[in-house]
């Protein structure tokens, strides 16, 4: 059992350390690729270390039917605390039951997950027949895209089968044709890298638990590092200063705001900005990319080796 409670230790410390080490290490977007990787590596190891010690807590009490006296001894024993008095049935029943809601916490909450990414899917499906229907189910724009009346300004891509680029007319007319290769490229780069998946994953643990600073920072972080992404993917393909010309003609203020759909990724819904300005002025990249190193390897090793010290301590185990 003590190894489900240094489980959730190491859970915990990514939880706390974790928001502020990769948003200080990424707010740059010198790697978005590898700062996205690293963030969907932090929030994964708290989900699996946190499901992994609900499961040991609950088959090890199971599992101790009758001595269950003897495993919290043991248990507190290994944080350095000392059990005392005999653990009667009432103690046996509150730790089984303590053992079901956590068992039934990690279901219900697998279970929104999964609600929610539906609707999430169910929303971008709905959007992509409404489109077509309204074009007639034919890509008449450039490029192969759909081409909607709208007076907002509004490129977005919506994933499904087949993958679907949406343009606004009013977007179209303050394209040239240079800047809207470039939005295209872009638009094509969230699709060809599954980003609408990332993204989906990431909006479900903010939405199912949002006092979490790791999982709501994280969705918002890795956001903007998915746009920053595609922005290096058009900017190769064409020039920083072509993309940076599209985006503000596509951001510029206007009496009719930019249109995104919530499902979709849009070139120029996120953080604009500080994209331009990445794109103007790129950031160091080996002092960016050590910073990330630096922070990866702390928030994913640091909870390890304080865990390891603990237990190093006369008395204490995780085994």
């Amino acid at each position: 059992m003590n190894l489900a409670v240094c489980l959730l230790a190491y859970a915990v410390s990514l939880t706390v350390l974790g928001p502020t080490l990769l948003s200080r290490a990424t707010r740059a977007g010198a790697a978005p690729r590898w700062g996205i990787g690293v963030w969907l590596a932090v929030m994964g190891s708290v989900l699996v270390a946190a499901v992994v010690a609900v499961a040991l807590f609950l088959s090890q009490t199971v599992a101790s039917w009758g001595r269950i006296g003897s495993v919290l001894t043991g248990c507190v024993a290994g944080l350095g605390l000392i059990a005392r008095g005999g653990y009667g049935h009432l103690v046996q029943a509150g730790v089984l039951a303590v053992a079901a809601m956590s068992t039934l916490a990690v279901i219900m909450l697998g279970a929104r997950a999964a609600l929610a990414l539906h609707r999430m899917r169910r929303g971008s499906h709905d959007h992509v027949h409404a489109v077509r229907v309204a074009t007639g189910h034919i890509p008449r724009g450039p490029g192969g895209t759909f081409v909607i009346d709208s007076d907002r300004r509004g490129v977005y891509c919506l994933a499904g089968r087949p993958h679907t680029i949406v343009i606004t007319r009013a977007a179209l007319d303050v394209l040239d044709d240079a800047q809207l290769a470039a939005v295209l490229a872009h638009e094509r780069a969230h699709l060809r890298g599954r980003h609408h998946q990332i993204l989906a994953f990431t909006r479900a643990l903010s939405t199912l638990l949002p006092r979490v600073r790791l999982f709501t920072q994280g969705a918002g972080d890795v956001a903007r590092l998915l746009e920053m992404r595609a922005d290096d993917v058009a900017a190769r393909r064409h020039s920083p200063d072509i993309v940076v010309d599209a985006l503000l003609a596509l951001s510029l203020p206007t009496p009719t705001p930019t249109f995104t759909p919530a499902a979709a990724l849009s070139a120029a819904g996120l953080a604009v900005t500080q994209r331009v300005e990445r794109l103007l002025f790129p950031p160091n990249g080996i002092t960016a990319r050590t910073a990330l190193i630096t922070a990866t390897g702390t928030a994913l090793l640091g909870p390890v080796f304080t865990i390891a010290l603990m237990i190093a301590q006369p008395g204490m185990t995780c085994i």
